[in-house]
């Protein structure tokens, strides 16, 4: 890739070979090249016949991975994992094969084509091509579904990572995790709290994945899977409510909702950690903003900076009493009932 004091028109064609490298990505993670070129190598012709590819389609779309760090060619012609190869491999702890393969191809890409229609016509993309909103379409297409679901494994992991090595979590006694999907942050929070209990609280369908996730098992006993709707109400008496990566899916009348049902169920006493990414200033760079276009397009949804989380959760009875940036993209924003 380019510098930044390489020539504007440079730069610029840059930007547009990332286009095309992240769909040379997506079929890598979409093939599962990487499996197929396992720990000690393969040569090009296993590999597609691994694959179920043409060697020599498979052998032009392999040289524009290896040319940009994605898998190496060793001299005899067998090709071998990478760093960035290594993370794209099914199944591995820090791996990203299903966020690749979620986020650069099917729903996203089809609605990605119509992003102009968002500033146009307002409202989301993928709405316009699929003729109904995104959760509606994932409760009623289970392979997109558990596509998905993978992939916010993975992110969790990721968030994981970050968010417990930079925050520490004060003492509670009942924790309940709205949208908490499979369970993978709220095990990691319990891990740090043996004598705590907690809900992982989603929709229903959500709930039945989660059994078979593997993480709700890590502490049976001390968690209770309970399917909802967060629209509705939410399971009520913790004294830490968790919200990771749920108030950035939807506007803010929906959020609002969502915050409200919770104020209506947190402790007196209680605490509300939220995990999003806070937008930096102008100018500044960051994934964050681009995060932003993909929930314009996708979910109707927004990320937002510090100011609009404070007035976002004041509207609900909530403070803010302090933002902790993390190792990762996300920050946790750390909030009391008022």
């Amino acid at each position: 890739m380019q510098h930044h004091d390489a020539p504007p028109q440079a730069q610029i064609l840059d930007v547009i070979g990332g286009y095309w490298l992240s769909r040379a990505v997506y079929l890598a993670a979409r093939l599962k090249l990487a499996d197929a070129v396992g720990d000690g190598g393969a040569s090009l012709d296993a590999v597609a016949a691994a694959t179920g590819t043409q060697p020599d389609a498979l052998c032009r779309l392999m040289r524009a991975l290896t040319a940009h760090g994605f898998f190496a060619e060793a001299p005899e012609g067998r090709f071998t994992q990478t760093p960035l190869s290594q993370v794209l491999r099914s199944s591995r702890l820090g791996g990203m094969r299903a966020i690749v393969e979620a986020e650069l191809g099917h729903d996203h890409y089809d609605s990605w084509a119509q992003v102009e229609s968002c500033l146009r016509e307002g409202g989301t993309a993928f709405e316009r091509v699929y003729g109904m909103p995104v959760w509606r379409y994932y409760a009623e297409h289970p392979e997109t579904n558990a596509l998905f679901g993978e992939s916010m494994t993975e992110l969790t992991a990721i968030a994981n990572f970050g968010v417990l090595g930079s925050y520490q979590f004060a003492p509670f006694g009942h924790a309940v995790d709205v949208g908490g999907g499979h369970g993978a942050f709220l095990c990691a929070v319990l891990d740090y709290q043996p004598a705590a209990k907690a809900v992982l609280f989603d929709l229903p369908s959500v709930i039945a994945d989660a059994a078979n996730a593997g993480f709700v098992a890590r502490h049976q006993g001390r968690l209770e899977p309970v399917g909802g709707d967060f629209f509705d109400a939410v399971p009520a008496g913790g004294d830490l409510y968790l919200l990771k990566f749920v108030l950035h899916d939807w506007d803010d009348e929906r959020s609002s909702k969502i915050l409200g049902n919770i104020r209506r169920a947190i402790d007196p006493g209680g605490r509300l950690i939220v995990v999003e990414i806070v937008l930096p200033p102008m100018n500044e760079p960051h994934i964050g903003p681009l995060i932003d276009l993909n929930m314009m397009v996708m979910t109707g949804g927004i990320e937002r900076t510090e100011a609009e989380y404070r007035a976002l959760l004041a509207q609900s009875k909530f403070r803010i009493d302090r933002v902790v940036p993390t190792r990762s993209p996300f920050s946790v924003i750390e909030a009391t009932p008022v």
